[in-house]
């Protein structure tokens, strides 16, 4: 097993890196395992609240949940230096935490607007705001420009700069609304009634294009109460985990002028997404499956949808899948992400087709389907999983952000030379790119294993990175942190395995007990990012082992596709050699021996305890018992086929098949709403081991759907519920 520093190799450049010539600015440290605490920064004045306003002159404003601002340019790093007399991480601070994303840069390239999700625990709800920061952030710290116990999210310049759109459910549903920069209340645009799910302005900014869920019966008074109304099956795309019923209704876009109701563009029986105006703004490029019995296949094609004809003509084959399209400037030709394999395992890769449609799609460089562009690596916290390629002013360049082993990184892929070229250096994650107008500067979201998140900005030319707030600074450093240690061990046949190993501060010669924890997917990936179940686990006492086996993402196609028609196989060896691997060289208990997981990880929980008496404790949450009745009842019953082809496998790996082998303590965690990994499977296990009377213990939460634990979808209480219980289990048998 060899330990290496969070700086990678870089697999996928295929041009020179830039050299990182700058020094280091490096945070002191709280532990001696490593962990950071940020510096604080100087603090800005806190004037009184005003109301939801862009003016110039705007102060910063007082809130409940404020935000630093940074004045220093930093390159991220991370080393040790110091021993910690500063508390652990708490369960509770886990709804302390803010999550910021959505950078959007003003068109003349000073102002960042993005969104900031907290928590409030007491009224065990979420809302979500906008603020404000400006680029150079030398003096004025982000204020706040929307507020309330609602959501506002998805915040969008208009293409002159002098008004901000953005989505809010204060009415109920998501509307569009819009502030104008000179000041007063934010202007609610939209009345659909099924909300806005996705939206953008028209390049001349006289309107809107949006997406909202509709069916020909909505066109009419309805004669029905929908909430009582049977719920209708005639596909298998009928409802969706976090959706739920559709009720008939697909996707369609609309046409939103700034006054007056929206008007339909589309009537298609799929649903219509992703969308991206032409340059022009007579076109629109959008993502459909519109293939006979589309229910039938996980399959997407572009379709470009002319407004003066209403002609729709297809880009690219529809037997692939093409996701997030951007057209380029100069009106030539469409970027996307694409893959010929429409299983979980096939590269999200970039991808350029004529926008005329009379080229075959190609990758935008060479070798660019070995890029990993959707962004797999999990913390709980974040849902950012595709950026749209993102065009250089000129046209000859794309930006774009590429997974390699546990990190996320920008490249420059240049269309000319065929080169791409990686962008930023060192650890972390670089997520929700945008780039500026002029093409010099781009702003993002820069996570890592010790923040969740901050605003940070980049000039392209000198490649210099500047942290524009420190939204979690004011917990986290009064906290400590635990540092993983980036690891790697041999699989069964000597492949290498890469995984990430925290290991709480403890006297010499003492042993610690140990918690697998394997990622969901399969093709997630843990990596450069803050789990704080890890932090609070390591806190405690115990070692958590998080391990990236055959399957997860970053590591090549080849890699993530190994164990199609193998779950249960190859990644469960790897599990077990990452095990043995690390009993044999760090100080821990291999008489004290966890695991725990969700969703796939829940999967290979329930496994690896009917497969192996090592644990003594095991912690599953929405998982899966039985590949036979999962995949039939899922929402992805089709990815569950393109996964598990062969059906005579499904009872030989699945945990119910070996019950009568489970002795583990285990607990059972799922929301009774999870349309992924439906309820009844963590049931019907609870029943078999019930039955023979095994220690065992089944969590039920109410309304709670697969992604229950991201903020952005499950209540606080429930989450802080789930870690309570994951805790607690783990102390009473460990």
């Amino acid at each position: 097993m060899t330990y290496e520093d969070q700086e990678q190799t870089q697999p996928h450049r295929l041009s020179p890196a830039p050299k990182d010539d700058e020094e280091t600015n490096r945070y002191p440290y709280a532990n001696a395992s490593g962990a950071p605490v940020p510096t604080t920064p100087e603090e800005a004045p806190r004037p009184s609240p005003t109301n939801e306003t862009l003016a110039a002159s705007l102060p910063p404003a007082t809130t409940a949940h404020t935000i630093q601002v940074s004045t220093d340019t930093e390159k991220p790093s991370a080393s040790p230096t110091t021993l910690s007399t500063l508390p652990r991480m708490e369960i509770e601070d886990l709804l302390a935490l803010q999550i910021v994303s959505d950078p959007q840069i003003s068109p003349d390239g000073e102002l960042i607007a993005f969104t900031v999700l907290q928590c409030d625990a007491r009224h065990n709800s979420t809302s979500s705001t906008i603020w404000l920061v400006e680029r150079s952030a030398q003096l004025a710290a982000p204020r706040q420009l929307t507020r309330g116990d609602h959501h506002d999210s998805t915040p969008r310049w208009s293409p002159d700069g002098q008004q901000l759109a953005f989505l809010s459910d204060r009415t109920g549903v998501s509307q569009l609304y819009l502030l104008s920069i000179h000041g007063g209340e934010a202007l609610q645009i939209s009345k659909l009634p099924s909300g806005i799910t996705e939206y953008s302005w028209r390049p001349d900014g006289q309107m809107f294009l949006t997406h909202s869920y509709w069916k020909p019966e909505d066109d009419h008074v309805p004669t029905h109460d929908a909430q009582t109304s049977p719920f209708v099956y005639r596909t298998l795309a009928e409802h969706w985990d976090g959706l739920g019923h559709r009720q008939g209704r697909h996707l369609q876009l609309w046409l939103q002028p700034l006054e007056g109701p929206a008007i339909r563009l589309t009537s298609e029986p799929v649903d219509l997404t992703q969308s991206c105006w032409s340059p022009d703004g007579t076109e629109i490029v959008f993502c459909a499956n519109r293939r006979s019995d589309p229910d039938l296949s996980v399959s997407q094609a572009l379709w470009i949808l002319t407004l003066a004809t209403g002609n729709l003509r297809r880009l690219t084959p529809e037997e692939h899948l093409a996701q997030v399209p951007s057209w380029s400037p100069d009106g030539q030709t469409i970027a996307y992400l694409g893959s010929p394999d429409q299983t979980e395992a096939g590269n999200m890769a970039p991808w350029l087709v004529a926008a005329s449609g009379q080229a075959a799609p190609q990758p935008a460089v060479q070798e660019a389907e070995k890029l990993t562009c959707q962004m797999w690596i999990i913390d709980e916290l974040r849902t950012e999983w595709l950026a749209a390629p993102l065009w250089y002013p000129d046209s000859t360049a794309l930006l774009v952000p590429v997974q390699e082993h546990g990190q996320q990184h920008l490249y420059r892929l240049d269309l000319q030379q065929n080169t791409a070229l990686r962008l930023t250096t060192g650890n972390g994650r670089y997520l929700s790119p945008q780039i500026s107008r002029d093409g010099q500067h781009v702003t993002m979201v820069r996570a890592d294993w010790f923040t969740p998140g901050d605003i940070w900005h980049m000039e392209l030319d000198s490649k210099r990175l500047r942290k524009l707030t420190r939204v979690n600074d004011q917990l986290l450093q009064k906290r400590q942190l635990i540092r993983p240690k980036r690891i790697t061990w041999s699989g069964f046949d000597h492949q290498e395995i890469e995984g990430w190993l925290y290991l709480p501060v403890v006297p010499v010669g003492t042993k610690v007990p140990l918690i697998l924890m394997p990622h969901g997917g399969p093709s997630l990936a843990w990596g450069d990012s803050y789990v704080h179940e890890f932090q609070v686990l390591a806190g405690r006492g115990y070692a958590v082992l998080a391990p990236n086996p055959r399957g997860s993402a970053g590591y090549g196609e080849a890699f993530s596709r190994s164990i199609l028609n193998d779950w249960g196989g190859a990644d469960w060896l790897d599990l077990q050699a990452g095990l043995d691997a690390v009993i044999a060289t760090e100080p821990i208990d291999e008489q004290r021996l966890g695991i725990g997981g969700m969703s796939y990880g829940g999967y290979m929980t329930n496994w690896a305890i009917s497969q192996s008496h090592r644990f003594k404790a095991a912690v599953s949450r929405n998982g899966i018992s039985s590949l036979s009745t999962s995949a039939l009842l899922s929402d992805q019953t089709l990815w569950f086929h393109l996964s598990m082809p062969d059906e005579t496998l499904w009872p030989q790996r699945s945990a119910l098949s070996f019950v009568d082998e489970i002795q583990t303590p285990l607990l059972l965690l799922h929301g009774d709403n999870d349309l992924r990994c439906p309820f009844s499977e963590s049931l019907q296990l609870f029943v078999q081991l019930r039955k023979r009377k095994q220690i065992v213990e089944l969590i039920r939460y109410p309304q709670a759907s697969h992604l229950f634990d991201w903020p952005q979808f499950g209540q606080p209480q429930h989450r802080r519920d789930r870690l309570q219980r994951t805790v607690g289990w783990f102390e009473r048998f460990l």
